[in-house]
Order: structure tokens, then sequence, then C-alpha cells
């Protein structure tokens, strides 16, 4: 300590320093609305044209998750085969370096692929990165104009995705555009032409034509064929021995592919345009050079098409730091008036510099721990600025001490820090044990709570350093160069202070060690009767956001098309608008969905899903009002649809509350089952159960006619391939016109949409090798029967398995769709497997690692003081602090009836670390004065009490006046947090004042009645 005093100005000029990089590092962190919560998911999927779901699964499916299986690092594989495609989703451990995952998962694809039959795509894997909406506008209006701006928006997003910080960007509500082309049946008899032969020039096409290079004698030359193309490419191709060009029998034209998404923004067609954002971005930084580049392309919009800024992440980042840094300045404020009301001048400039300091420094650390500037790690500032006052005022007032007791300024800053320093780092050490495991949380709570704990230790490890070395630095340069009798009563509420202080020691502390042991007991009493009002108090794992928007899911029965679902989410919005007049605004995106924007999805979409987003008058009603009133009616009027309404939720996704996953080798019979425990559920008060398998869907089977097969030599795949080329075509490969990439797609005419297929009207050719060929027909060959097949196959876990999600208000539901589940166990057939989940089974496995860390945490906390005070006994005084402070907590949270959260359970955590303070330092203060040989017990405890309360007094008042504005803001994901920590400071501040020393005395009287006996 000498040796900084001795150079103080020179370490204050660092510590200026680290003041500028810290103001640095805080003017560039990215912003952002929450914390990115990273999925750790990868991406198969392998795409065989024309196959059915159980030709895919068999084909595709099943071997790629046979080799998928033999990766370390799946947490949990599902898939969905379905029509021509397999999709593999896979969640990664925690722990395992993701790139070398996708890696080694792409070596296993790759040999899976290897027994992929002809005509399967390769398949790819990919690594889904956590990408936010980042702006989104609508265009609206004509429709023509809006079908041809497909150029124009291309064109827009290749200049949007070239800013840095742009993940991509989606549109949706305008067709792509694929190349068509169509044979003529008539002009293929005519030239005498059969569609494989096409199929094989079209491919042979696209190989890429190499003649090498030559010597001419002079130079080395490369040998080239000039070759038009896109379109013309083409149409010039030459087919068969005949060379035929090939729009002499086809139609080779730029058409709409499969409408996917139709979109209306007020009852007007629209186009939604989305960018979005990568990872670690800034958000504002990166919105100004993308709506720039939107704003301009919107001056040269067609005269009948507008525009709107949909929904802009920027702006609720702009919306949100503006309050939350109201509460950050109102918190320093706070430092500012309770220090001065307490000390000197000097001594709370003294202090609020050090917080500055503190704050500042604490900040550097923060971007190599991955986190950014959100709404919590502003909160967590704004909790720590509470939290850091403490350290610096205890050292002040100790200095503030030895000072009135007539040491000199070197000597006096010394032993000020000397007397308190092993104390302030016990109590910041219990704080980092406190916070350090929360860094260990997993999935996606883990990520959202990150930037807590880690803005916590990182100022609280950096508030010790500066509390113990820039306070004595700042009281030893103002006293040495200026001594004046330091005031009895510094601040304006300094006479208060010492009359409360000389009451509390003089009073209070003597009345109760008249009668410790029942004070003790009688608290403890008081604060567990507190605790058990848990039970009467609301519980909700993240709350709904207060924000304006709500969501509608729908979903039709397989098979609906697209324009059928359509009109019927128009017509359910159009009943909303009549009959509610608190609605603003709709917006329908019917096929896909929303593109990502307000924490919305729907899984399993396609022609008979949509959702609609809907924007409600928020001085009127609140999305959760909105809810409550429209969902079961909307349920009531629409029994054919599955309907959804929901809100974002201020926290990672959540899922279905109950979940039922029925896993066996037989499909008949998985749908039996799923069939009995829907029925069961919706019986025992479910509203509604979903599955991922849905209703069978139409189809017309072909059965092959073996005998005509083999009597003709023809090969069943020659028959199908004319099927796919005559229905939904043979997709083949891109080609360009200009920037624009175009899917081709080889179909052959003769089936008009809305007519029934006529097997007779189609012929193939027989396998001869001598003279003309000959043909048969389909139907000989196929016979055509009406079915009902799957329209998806789920795995998971490589086995076929259907999941049930259920949805109710009902009471004890969960306990309802569990008893449904296990009625149903009891009776499986041998193979087939049920397993239950679920948001609240999700919550439950949270609290229960919550439990774990807790026990963690008060056990690291208990070592710490035990090092501290080296006893085994005394530890446990200081953990009833911790007690105390829970019990606050929860009765703050009855009283306003708060719902308990998520972050109400970071905020009873966060207790633990914060209360032991004050009662180690008391602590310390009683054992330092009782073993100084000057003071008998009782003296030593009413010493202390007097040397300590004006510091627990002006922390506790800091703390909580610095989360006042928090608890007031109706932030509902940060109100439980504040009022847990407020309520948990003033009860466990109140009764640690009492009880501790009571405790102690008991404590005391005990080891030492015991070590007299011995």
């Amino acid at each position: 300590m000498n040796y900084l005093l001795e150079r103080s100005k020179l370490f204050l000029f660092l510590f200026f320093i680290l003041m500028l990089i810290g103001a640095y590092v805080f003017t560039t962190l990215p912003q952002r609305e929450i914390p990115e919560t990273p999925p750790n998911l990868v991406l198969v999927s392998a795409i065989l044209p024309g196959a059915g779901p159980e030709e895919v699964e068999t084909s595709l499916t099943n071997p790629l998750e046979r080799e998928l299986q033999k990766v370390d690092g799946i947490s949990s594989m599902q898939s969905v085969s379905a029509n021509s495609a397999s999709i593999i989703t896979l969640e990664l451990e925690d722990g395992f370096d993701p790139d070398s995952l996708v890696t080694e998962m792409q070596q296993q694809v790759q040999r899976a692929s290897g027994g992929f039959p002809e005509g399967a795509q390769a398949p790819t894997v990919e690594k889904l990165d956590l990408t936010f909406p980042l702006v989104s506008y609508m265009f609206y209006g004509d429709e023509a104009e809006l079908a041809g701006m497909s150029e124009e928006l291309a064109a827009l997003s290749e200049e949007v995705e070239a800013v840095n910080g742009v993940a991509g960007t989606t549109v949706k509500g305008l067709n792509s555009q694929q190349v068509l082309i169509e044979l003529d049946s008539d002009a293929l008899a005519e030239n005498r032409l059969q569609p494989f032969e096409v199929l094989q020039s079209l491919q042979g096409a696209n190989q890429p034509l190499s003649l090498g290079t030559h010597d001419n004698g002079n130079e080395q030359v490369v040998l080239t064929v000039e070759q038009g193309e896109g379109i013309e490419k083409l149409q010039a191709l030459q087919v068969g021995s005949a060379a035929v060009p090939l729009e002499d029998i086809a139609t080779i034209e730029r058409v709409d592919e499969a409408t996917t998404d139709i979109v209306t923004f007020e009852g007007e067609r629209a186009i939604s345009y989305t960018v979005f954002l990568q990872t670690g971005q800034d958000v504002p930084g990166v919105d100004k050079g993308v709506s720039e580049l939107i704003e301009e392309f919107t001056e040269g919009l067609p005269a009948g098409v507008e525009a709107e800024r949909y929904e802009s992440q920027a702006e609720n980042v702009t919306t949100i730091f503006e309050g939350l840094y109201e509460a950050l300045l109102i918190a320093v404020l706070a430092v500012l008036v309770v220090t001065t009301a307490g000390l000197t001048l000097f001594g709370a400039l003294t202090v609020a510099l050090t917080v500055l300091v503190t704050v500042l420094a604490g900040l550097i650390p923060i971007p190599f721990m991955g986190v950014d500037l959100n709404q919590i790690s502003v909160i967590g500032l704004i909790i720590a600025i509470g939290i850091l006052v403490d350290d610096s005022i205890v050292v002040n007032d100790n200095i503030q001490r030895r000072y009135k007791l007539g040491d000199s300024p070197k000597d006096g800053a010394i032993n000020g820090v000397k007397e308190v320093y092993s104390s302030i780092i016990s109590s910041s050490l219990a704080i980092v044990v406190t916070f350090s495991p929360l860094l260990l949380l997993s999935g996606g709570n883990g990520a959202f709570i990150k930037a807590l704990p880690s803005i916590l230790i990182t100022t609280i490890i950096a508030s010790t350093v500066l509390s113990i070395t820039l306070v004595p630095m700042m009281q030893y340069l103002k006293t040495k160069r200026r001594r004046k009798p330091i005031s009895d009563t510094p601040g304006f509420l300094g006479k208060p202070l010492e009359k409360l202080a000389g009451f509390y020691s003089n009073r209070v502390l003597r009345g109760v060690m008249k009668r410790p042991l029942l004070v003790g007991i009688g608290g403890l009493v008081v604060a567990t009767a507190f605790l058990a009002l848990a039970f009467f108090t609301p519980f909700e794992f993240f709350p709904a956001a207060d924000r304006r928007e709500v969501t509608m899911d729908i979903r039709l029965a397989e098979g609906t098309t697209i324009e059928e679902t359509d009109a019927f989410m128009a017509d359910v919005t159009e009943e909303l608008r009549n009959e509610d007049g608190n609605i603003d605004e709709i917006a329908v995106f019917t096929g896909e969905g929303l593109p990502s924007l307000f924490a919305a999805s729907m899984d399993n979409t396609g022609a008979n899903t949509g959702q609609a987003a809907i924007r409600i008058d928020r001085e009127a009603t609140t999305a959760a009002d909105f809810i409550e009133k429209w969902q079961p009616e909307l349920r009531e009027r629409y029994p054919e649809a599955e309907i959804f309404l929901d809100t974002i939720v201020q926290g990672p996704p959540v899922g279905a509350p109950v979940t039922v996953t029925v896993t066996g080798p037989e499909l008949s019979e998985l749908e039996a089952i799923r069939d009995r425990l829907k029925e069961n559920m919706l019986a025992e008060g479910a509203d509604v159960v979903t599955d991922n398998l849905g209703d069978p869907v139409p189809a017309i089977e072909y059965v092959p006619n073996e005998a005509a097969l083999q009597e003709n030599s023809i090969a069943l795949s020659t028959v199908t391939n004319q099927l796919q080329l005559l229905t939904q075509g043979v997709p083949l490969y891109s080609i360009y016109e200009g920037a624009t990439p175009l899917g081709v797609t080889l179909k052959q005419s003769g089936i008009e949409e809305g007519q029934p297929i006529d097997l007779s009207a189609f012929q193939v050719p027989e396998a001869s090798t001598e003279g003309p060929p000959s043909f048969v027909s389909l139907e000989e060959l196929l016979t055509a029967e009406e079915a009902e097949v799957v329209a998806q196959i789920p795995h998971q876990s490589a086995e076929r398995a259907i999941t049930l999600k259920a949805f109710g208000e009902a009471e004890d539901f969960e306990n309802s769709m569990l008893a449904v589940a296990d009625a149903e166990k009891a009776e499986l057939a041998e193979g087939f497997e049920i397993s239950t989940g679920g948001e609240n089974s999700d919550q439950e496995a949270f609290f229960a690692e919550i439990g774990v860390l807790f026990l963690v945490v008060i056990l690291l906390v208990y070592l710490v003081i035990a090092f501290q005070f080296k006893s085994f006994g005394l530890p446990f005084l200081v953990l009833i602090a911790v007690y105390l402070g829970i019990s606050g907590a929860i009765l703050g949270l009855f009283l306003t009836q708060t719902p308990l959260s998520f972050l109400g359970v970071m905020g009873i955590v966060s207790l633990t670390g914060i209360v032991v303070r004050n009662a180690v330092v008391l602590i310390d203060f009683v054992e330092t004065r009782r073993l100084s040989g000057n003071f008998n017990i009782q003296e030593a405890i009413i010493e202390s009490g007097y040397a300590r309360i004006k510091p627990i007094v002006l922390t506790s008042i800091t703390s909580i006046v610095a989360l006042i504005p928090v608890a007031l803001s109706g932030d509902p994901l940060f109100e439980a947090l504040a009022i847990t920590i407020i309520a948990g400071l003033t009860f466990s501040g109140l009764f640690t004042l009492v009880m501790i020393p009571a405790l102690y005395l008991v404590y005391y009287r005990f080891t030492h009645r015991k070590e007299k006996a011995a």
C-alpha cells in the first residue's frame, strides 16, 4: 500500500487510461434487443424427385441416420421423410466444436449417399446460424406491378447482402421463376423421339465442353466452341440422332414456380422483404447501411406500389435502450445523492469516481466473454452500480474513521484499508462464486442470461481492486495537501445517520443481547413464514413482452391448396377486424408463414398453413387479453382448423406445455396409438392436441402389372419416369439469365390441371433391339387405385416416432395429460415406447439445474467465508443472511403479485452474493474487536454495530434506489428481477442488523461454554 500511495498520481493516470479503454469498449459493443441464443442445430437434406414418403424413408433417411448416429456430439436427431425430400435436424451437445462436428457429418453423409438410388440429388449439410431479422419492409398495391418486381428485388438483394453484417434476405409473396421445357407429345411422335432421349440430351448439355489446347507451331492456344447462353442455348440444343432442335419439339419459357407464399397487407396483395443480421453484429450500425439502400430503392417503385417499413429491430433497440439508459442514469445519480448524504463531498466524489472507473474497467473483458450490449447486460450494469458502491463506501468510511482517531494522511489510508480489506475481498469473492455457476447454465436459457453474471463478475473484481487502491489514493492526496479536522457527521444526512447509529448500537443491540436466542429464533420463524408465501405467488417462466403484435397460426387439413388456405385466412382476419375495434393492422402470410418476425415460427409448413400478424391498440388492450378473448372463440367457430394465438415472449422460444412421443416400427400401429392418445387427452381437458404425422392425404396409387412389364421387357423405372414427366416434371439444373439463376424442369404435355389422368393416352417403348420400336399403353402396365397415404413419416433418434403436443389451461393440466400417457403406456405392444416432455418438463429440468447450481453456490460461499474466519461455524451465521434475502424476495413478489419468473429466480440467486457482504463485514468487525482484547463480546458487538450501520444503510439505499426505476418501468421481463433484489435487500438488511448480532452472541456463548467445559 505504501508503494501505491507514493506513486498515487502515476496510478491515477493509469486508471484514467483504463477509463478511456472502457469507454471505447462501451461505445463499440454491438447493440441488440435481446442476447443471441445459438441454436446449435445442423440440417441435413436430401432430394429424390418423385419419391413418396416411404421410399424416401427407405432410400434416403434410413441410410443417412445410420451414418450420422456414428458421430459423437449429437444430443438429438429428428427427421421427416416427405414427398421427394428427407430433412434431418440434429441438435449438437454443448462442449463440442460445431465446425468439427459438421465436417465429420459431411463425411458420414457422403458415405451414405454412395448407396442412394439413381436420380437422387447430392445431400447437403448446413449448420443453422443464428440470424435475427434486422428490418422488414412491405411492398403492396397493384398485383400486376408487384409481379414484375422480381428482377428489381433480386438486384436490391445483391446490394443489401454486400453490406457488412447482413446474413441474407428473404422475399415472400413473390413467386420464383423457372425455365419450363414442355415436350409436345405430337411433335415427339412426328420426329420419332422419346422423352428419355430428350432428357439424356439435356443432361449432356449441362456438362462442361472442353477441347483442351493445341500447339499451332507459334503458340499454345485454347480450343473452344461458341455456345449460346440461357434459354437460347436450350432452344438450339439438338436432340436425337436426327439432331432435332429442342425448340421444334417443346415450348421453352420462363414461368412462375408453384406458389409457396401468398402475402397480403391490410387486405392488399403484398411482397414481404426481410433482411437478416449476422451473429455478433451491431444492430443500429448495420441497419443504417441497409436502410439507406432500401429507402433509395423505394423512391423508384412503380406508381401502383407503396412501401412501408414493417418491422425494425433498430427502432426496438433504440426505444428499449432509451428507457434502460434513463434507469442507468438514475442509478448513477442515486450513487451521487446517497453518498453525498452520508459522506463528505470529497468522499462522495471519490466513491462516485471509483464506481465510474470500476464500471468502465469492468467492461474491458466483456467482448472476449462473448457478451454484447443488450437488455440483460444493461440491467446487469444497473445492478452492478448498486453493489459496487458498497466496497468504496466501506473503505472510504473506515479511512475517515482512522483520520478521526488521529492517524496521519498515509497511516490513515493504510490502516483504513488494512482493517477492512480481508472482509471486502472475501465478500467480493463470495459474490463472484455466486455468479460464476450461472455461466454454466446450458442451452438457450444459459445463453440468454450469460450477460448478467459476466457483467457482475468483471465489475465486482474491478470494484474490489479499485476500492482498496483508488479510494485510499484519493483520500491520501486530499488529506496530505490540506489537513482539516474530519467532521463527525459529514453529509446532509450525517446527523440523522449518527443518531441512527447511536440508537441502533445503544438501544437496539443492547435490547437484542438481553434475549439473543429468542430474537434469532423469532426472526427465523418470521422469515420461514414469508418463504411459504411462494405457494401463493403467481408463476410465469418467461413473461409476454409488452408489445402490440399478436400472431395467429392456422393449419388446415392436409391436401388443402394454398389458394383455399389463403381464402380461409382472409375470412378469419376479416371477421376479427369487423368485430374487434382494437385491431390497427393485419398482415397475412399464407404458406410458409412469417419470415421469423415477432419470434413466431411454424413446423411442417405447406399449402395448408399460414400465419397472420395482428397489431393491436396497446392503449386499449393488451396482447394477453386479446389472446384470451379470441383464441377460444376462433377455435369454436372454426373447428376444422388448428388455431393458435401467441405474442412475443421475452426469452428463448418455448414449446407446448406437454408433449408425448410414441416410437415403434409399424406406422399403422403408431397411428392407432396416436388416435387413442389424442381422443383421451381431449376428453381429459386438452383444448387442442396436434401431432407431426397429420391426417392421411388423398392419393392415386399405381399398382404395377408385373406380368405385363416382364412380357414387354419394360423396366418399372421407365414407367415411373414417364409418369413423372407427365405430372410434376423432372428438375434438372440451373441456368443463368443475366445474374438471375433459374431452375430448369422438363415436363411432357398431355395432362391438364383439373382433369383426371388417362393412362390409355400415353405409351412407353418396349426394350427391343430389332426392328422399329413398338409401344405399350401405360394402362396395360399400371392399375390406378384411389387410396389415402401419409404426407410424411417422422423419426426421432432414427426410429419412427409420432409426437403429440397438448395445449390447455385446465387445472392440473400436466398431470392429467401424463396420466393419459401412462395409461396408454401400460397397454403398449412389444417394440413400442412412450416418452413425455414439453415446456413444463423443460422448466422442471431448468429448476433442477438451478437447484444444483444453487447448492454449489452455497457450498462455495461457505468455503470462502470459512477460510476468511478460519471457522466451520461462523459461515452458517452468514448464510442466514441468504435465507433472509430469499424470504424477503418472496415477500416482495407476493405483495406486488409479480410472477416468479426466470429472471426472478436469477434475482434470488443474485441476492445470495449481495446480502452476504453486510453479514461478513459486520462479523469481521466483531471478530477483530473481540480478538484485540480491548472489548468484551457485548462491547465488540455494540462497537461494530455502531461502525457498520452507516455504510450498510447507505449501500442498501443506493442499491434499492438504483433498481426502483426498473421495478416501476412496467417491463414484465425485469420487474421480477428488480423486485426480488429490492425486497430481499430491504428485508435482509433490517433482519441482518438484528439477527446476526443476536445469533453471533448465541454462537459465541455456546462455543466458549464448550471450551470451558473441556
